[in-house]
């Protein structure tokens, strides 16, 4: 089953809190799509759009923050293939 963004319909992403903190201290970024609740059942994760939030995930950056995809892999928003 796949989780889709209400507004764009991309498949959501996973951050873990310590990633969304970095996030927010770093960029100081207005999320539109992240949950207000732990959605995944990684401990801790919150799902988020990565095409209505590319900016916050560092798609700007050299070095973007870590995203987990709904199987569970660990990468980039970098290496997602969104356009």
């Amino acid at each position: 089953m796949n989780i889709e963004c209400k507004h764009c319909h991309t498949a959501v992403v996973f951050i873990t809190e310590s990633t969304l903190k970095e996030i927010k201290k770093q960029l100081k970024p207005n999320i539109r799509t992240l949950s207000h609740q732990v959605t995944a059942h990684t401990e801790g994760a919150y799902s988020i759009c990565p095409q209505c939030d590319a900016d916050a995930l560092g798609i700007d950056l050299s070095t973007a923050f870590p995203i987990i995809l709904q199987n569970g892999q660990h990468i980039t928003i970098h290496e997602l293939d969104l356009w």
